[in-house]
């Protein structure tokens, strides 16, 4: 518990010093053309107890829309690419993200990590219990959303790099809801490559 405050406390300090975007900055930054590539999942973790094929499974791919689905111009479609054996569970297909400038994700935070059947290796997914209300700040650029998957509302926060092959886009999946309720743990990571 201590940790999870001291975390929530560093976050929160963070927050106020420099202001999450908002979304007038998100519509006048220009989002990178890499944000636009076509993934497929190479890897999938989540917390002790959830079940990683319940946010995806291994070979299925993703793409997102270059051209924005509102008026505003503000928000773009993650589409999902399926085969005959393979199909996105349900909730990803609704996912319209929104993106959040920031610095450019070079080398792959210990948060973002990704050994599957080691997820308690990640602080992040080593956290139970834990939800998050509020949209979660990260300094570096990425899209985000929320979306409901598994009947569980969720942050999607997805961290494009400028880099082909494996982890060139990691998933963060953080329960939402609301601060002191009892969920179901299905935090997660996923992680993808471009072709």
């Amino acid at each position: 518990m201590l940790r999870i405050g001291k975390l929530l406390l560093s976050i929160s300090a963070l927050f106020l010093i420099t202001g999450a975007p908002s979304a007038v900055q998100a519509q006048t930054a220009k989002i990178p053309a890499y944000f636009f590539k076509q993934w497929s999942v190479q890897s999938n973790c989540a917390e002790q107890g959830a079940d990683p094929t319940a946010h995806a499974q291994i070979g299925l791919q993703y793409v997102i829309s270059p051209a924005s689905i509102s008026k505003d111009g503000l928000n773009y479609a993650f589409e999902t690419i399926t085969t005959d054996s393979q199909a996105w569970p349900d909730g990803w297909s609704d996912l319209a993200l929104q993106y959040r400038p920031g610095t450019p994700i070079t080398d792959i935070p210990a948060d973002f990590s990704c050994v599957p059947g080691e997820a308690a290796s990640s602080s992040l997914l080593a956290m139970s219990n834990y939800v998050q209300s509020a949209e979660p700040y990260y300094e570096y650029e990425h899209w985000y959303g929320v979306a409901s998957i598994h009947g569980e509302p969720h942050h999607v926060l997805i961290f494009p790099r400028n880099i082909n092959g494996t982890d060139s886009a990691i998933i963060l999946l953080l329960d939402a809801g609301t601060a002191g309720t009892v969920q179901l743990d299905q935090d997660g990571s996923i992680h993808s490559e471009n072709h």
